[in-house]
């Protein structure tokens, strides 16, 4: 076959396109030019023209395979189309006897390797999980392995899990619900359904010991191979469990009110204290009005903090137990952990100063004028658990 002299010896520059038509009008003539110039992106040009091999073991281009096809019609044998377009007379053959039977150059589906588990087997996996959530891939491999006889890994039964839908998750951390709670929490809801959150409610609580300088969770980092200890890459820790503090707050719609640091443990007497000195003055600045609310803590409903509470004429909303999801200021507890970890404070007066005061009031509103969505959300699960 007669090939193109390198590019040098063309006076003007000329396109692949064109080197690659010249070459085939010398040898094939015009017949195949149309076709071969809509699949000209399948050829390179290095000095000399020549058409892009096929990667051994791998399946031929559609457009590879329409070019065969179209040589062989034009009456070229397979070893001559072979040896032009560098494949084996095998691989020739083939395509152009697959064309012959199907009348495309294209591939038929295929079903792949067959399924190891029946169809009986699957539905008993998923009658497995579905009946225990917290049970292991692995468990499910051995109990299947044990009724059928077949050995599966715990591999195939996270596929088939993963076919219908069941991917292992972390759970999310909720109170315990008994049916009790469930009803009371229903109850409560259909009573709030109608009150006016942003205007009428101050919430406070109590957020429980946070380690300023730790993690309380698992964190992940993004690292590559040897940087196990760089700085970026570990979790620093301090001797002593790095500073925990329990903190008493409040907030409303206006804003926030009053942070009161507890030392040792709280009793009904240290919270009527912290009433005193902190709730008080931070119920006149939000709203005089607001109703208080607290939950269902012993200390809140002990007789010496009801007694006060009536003394200063406050009037406390009637709280139902486990519902913290219910109460807006656990959520802002957990932006001011987050913002905690993003700023390293390094202590208890940073944490009032630079975290707390400053809070946007956007942010407390946003919060109370979530409150009907939750109360709605407990309804529409009978009082259940809510993504809150």
């Amino acid at each position: 076959m007669s090939k193109l002299g390198p590019i040098s010896h063309f006076p003007t520059p000329v396109s692949c396109d064109s080197l690659v038509l010249q070459g085939l009008r010398c040898e094939w003539g015009a017949g195949v030019l149309n076709l071969v110039s809509s699949l000209s992106h399948s050829l390179i040009l290095t000095g000399h023209w020549k058409f892009n091999m096929a990667p051994h073991g791998k399946e031929l281009s559609e457009d590879l395979k329409k070019i065969i096809v179209a040589l062989h019609k034009d009456g070229l044998g397979y070893k001559k189309i072979a040896k032009t377009l560098k494949l084996s007379c095998s691989t020739v053959a083939k395509t152009i006897q697959r064309f012959n039977w199907t009348g495309s150059t294209q591939n038929r589906p295929r079903h792949g390797q067959p399924k190891k588990l029946s169809a009986r087997a699957q539905r008993h996996i998923q009658r497995l999980s579905l009946g225990n959530r917290r049970v292991s891939a692995a468990s499910i491999a051995a109990e299947v392995e044990g009724v059928g006889g077949q050995p599966v890994s715990a591999q195939t039964i996270r596929y088939t899990l993963h076919q219908i839908g069941l991917h292992g998750c972390r759970p999310r951390r909720k109170p315990l619900l008994k049916m009790m709670h469930k009803k009371a929490r229903k109850q409560f809801a259909e009573d709030k359904q109608t009150k006016t959150w942003i205007t009428g409610t101050m919430s406070c609580g109590l957020m429980r010991p946070r380690n300023l300088f730790g993690s309380d969770g698992v964190k992940r980092v993004w690292r590559q191979p040897g940087e196990e200890y760089k700085d970026k890459c570990v979790l620093t820790t301090v001797k002593h469990g790095g500073g925990s503090v329990m903190v008493w707050g409040c907030m409303s719609a206006a804003g926030t009110g009053e942070l009161q640091f507890i030392e040792g443990t709280m009793n009904a007497n240290m919270y009527c204290d912290i009433l005193k000195q902190s709730m008080i003055p931070s119920h006149r600045r939000l709203g005089r009005r607001a109703e208080f609310q607290h939950d269902n803590d012993p200390k809140h409903t002990s007789k010496t903090t009801t007694a006060l509470l009536k003394k200063l004429r406050v009037k406390v909303m009637d709280w139902k137990c486990m519902s913290p999801a219910l109460n807006p200021i656990e959520h802002l507890w957990g932006i001011l952990k987050r913002k905690v970890e993003e700023c390293k404070v390094s202590n208890i007066h940073q944490l009032c100063d630079v975290m707390w005061k400053r809070t946007p009031v956007a942010t407390c509103e946003a919060l109370m004028n979530s409150m009907p969505k939750r109360v709605k959300a407990v309804l529409e699960n009978d009082g259940g658990h809510t993504k809150y």
